[in-house]
């Protein structure tokens, strides 16, 4: 295998086109120039080519982030009457346990 694959960058308007040199050897190294210039560049792993091209495990199964019940699960939000009939039930909640309260103290009094 040759050590570098030469090619110009552009078939159809040759004039503007580049000359490229592609490693075999060190995918991801490339060389090019027009007239006097040039530059290299590599952007790679840092593997030399092998042709038995080795691939690594796969990563292990994504873990869940949270189980399924009922505090974790989205709701639609309640609507206007909804939540007027749930304010209007707590209030008469809170005046149901204050009459509970003055009731106990007023038996605590009577000792």
């Amino acid at each position: 295998m040759p050590a570098w694959t030469p090619y110009v960058s552009s078939e159809l308007l040759p004039q503007y086109g580049l000359a490229v040199m592609r490693s075999n050897r060190w995918p991801g190294a490339v060389a090019f120039a027009k007239d006097r210039k040039f530059e290299n560049i590599y952007v790679g792993w840092g593997h030399k080519f092998d042709a038995d091209n080795y691939t690594p495990p796969p990563p292990p199964a994504a873990m869940e982030e949270y189980p399924v019940v009922s505090e974790v699960t989205e709701v639609d939000d309640p609507t206007v009457e909804e939540e007027r009939a749930l304010k209007k039930a707590q209030e008469e909640a809170m005046e149901a346990a204050e009459d509970m309260d003055d009731v106990d103290d007023d038996e605590d009094d009577d000792d």
